[in-house]
């Protein structure tokens, strides 16, 4: 089986509102070679300054994931990180005017709907993966039951639980799903972000959520339920989104794990916290480029579809507002 990194065949221009800035945001993704990995170009600030988007460059996970510094960063790019992972996409530079990437629908649809029109290249270099050996757990020492980790398995799987007691339409739910690119696309990449009502006055008095409204994200009332005219999407549209953010963190690894991640209650923080240990934690992990046979016995975790018409869900005109 082949395994070698991939690109865009052809560069992708689109622009989008903020969700928090509330301003309309001009992006480029442009293809790179091998080794690249993902970078982002802040094209508004003076020098235009490149930033790396890797687990370490992580500074702020209030909200959104941040990567870079106080003096070039960009938020809000899990969605993208995620949909990279559903075209097995593992390099790009991404040419941005703000300092957040737009929040589109609220999910990573649109990503993987531009990524089917310009195409996928396979690049010449193999890629690296890195299978779990011992058990690595990362806890939040303020809320023990905030909790994520990754333990050994023969396929990639992922699990995860959210609990919103104080908000019964959301309530607690559950998933376990194949952690695998097509999985990825079929069963998360269409769940949109989603917040409570009762937090938007909140949020807006930080100067938050100016370009959010119900065309990007589900709004649920503790006493009305979701609120959105068109509903939900899927009935664990709620997990699956936070399943999806999960995805687009851990993506910025670099490499498909092989192991079964487990998250209860989870968040940006434990997420780039789980990648920052899985690079840490040399004794639970191994990293390496799989030989032909190995890349055989890991062809779940090295299938990645070339379009969407390999996807067997329809991810065109899903339900806004």
């Amino acid at each position: 089986m082949l395994n070698f990194q991939r690109t865009l065949k052809r560069s992708v221009s689109f622009s989008g509102v903020g969700v928090h800035s509330g301003s309309v945001i001009s992006v480029e993704i442009r293809p790179a070679s091998a080794n690249t990995g993902f970078v982002f170009q802040r094209t508004d600030l003076p020098n235009k300054p490149y930033i790396k988007a890797d687990v370490n460059s992580v500074f702020d996970t209030t909200l959104a994931t941040r990567i870079g510094s106080l003096e070039a960063s960009v938020s809000t790019i899990e969605h993208l990180m995620a949909a990279f992972f559903g075209f097995g996409i593992d390099n790009a530079i991404i040419s941005i005017n703000n300092s957040e990437m737009p929040i589109l629908d609220g999910s990573s649809v649109p990503f993987l709907t531009l990524f089917d029109e310009v195409g996928i290249e396979v690049l010449k270099e193999p890629r690296k993966v890195v299978v779990i050996e011992k058990v690595i757990e990362v806890v939040d020492e303020k809320n023990p039951s905030r909790f994520i980790r990754v333990e050994p398995s023969k396929k990639p799987l992922i699990s995860y639980v959210i609990d919103f007691a104080g908000a019964a339409a959301i309530g607690r739910q559950s998933i376990s799903m194949n952690y695998t690119a097509k999985a990825f696309c079929e069963e998360f990449s269409f769940a949109r972000t989603f917040c409570l009502k009762e937090d938007i006055d909140y949020m807006h008095s930080r100067g938050l959520a100016k370009g959010g409204s119900m065309e990007n994200a589900i709004v649920v009332s503790k006493t009305e339920g979701v609120m959105n005219r068109q509903g939900l999407r899927n009935d664990q549209e709620f997990v699956k989104h936070k399943t999806l953010d999960c995805i687009g963190d851990l993506h910025m690894l670099g490499m498909p794990i092989l192991g079964h991640v487990i998250a209860h209650k989870a968040g940006h923080d434990l997420h780039n916290k789980l990648a920052r240990a899985i690079l840490a934690e040399v004794s639970c992990r191994s990293i390496f480029v799989p030989s032909a046979k190995e890349a055989a016995r890991l062809k779940a975790l090295l299938s990645f579809p070339k379009s969407l018409s390999e996807i067997e869900r329809n991810l065109i005109g899903l339900a806004i507002g």
